[in-house]
């Protein structure tokens, strides 16, 4: 029987790391300095280029940069980080009054995506969490 460290057995879904879309220079300064407070070092920049490349791909730095078309949205996505961590995250950019990114984790699902189709994914998710009206009533 052999063993091996773990560090050694790097398979993409093991990666702790976020993919950051869509960011200007002066935000990605800020992020990146609210992932080092939280613990996150492995950042993976992306770009509307990078949009036809499978979230997997992307995991494995295989980055395809054939993309014509343009998505506006920003987001965050997060592969195999804590939920602590991911809540720190949210926490400190709100503080840096950072505009809130479409934030997710990659899923079993997810995995299989293109960057495009997550994105799209995300963006109706957010559309129907705006519309939905919730009535808070007051005990008077």
């Amino acid at each position: 029987m052999t063993f091996k460290n773990l560090k050694e057995l790097d398979t993409t879904e093991s990666r702790s790391c976020a993919l950051v879309f869509n960011f200007n220079n002066k935000e990605l300064i800020k992020i990146k300095s609210v992932f080092r407070l939280s613990g996150i070092s492995d950042i993976i920049i992306l770009k509307n280029d990078n949009l036809n490349t499978p979230i997997k791909d992307i995991l494995n730095d295989n980055l395809l940069e054939d993309s014509k078309e343009k998505i506006n949205s920003r987001a965050i996505i997060f592969n195999n980080i804590e939920s602590r961590k991911i809540s720190a995250v949210s926490d400190n950019l709100k503080k840096l009054k950072v505009q809130r990114p479409l934030l997710a984790t990659v899923t079993e699902t997810s995995i299989n995506w293109d960057l495009k189709n997550l994105l799209y994914n995300l963006q109706e998710e957010a559309i129907s969490l705006n519309s939905s009206k919730i009535s808070i009533h007051k005990n008077s």
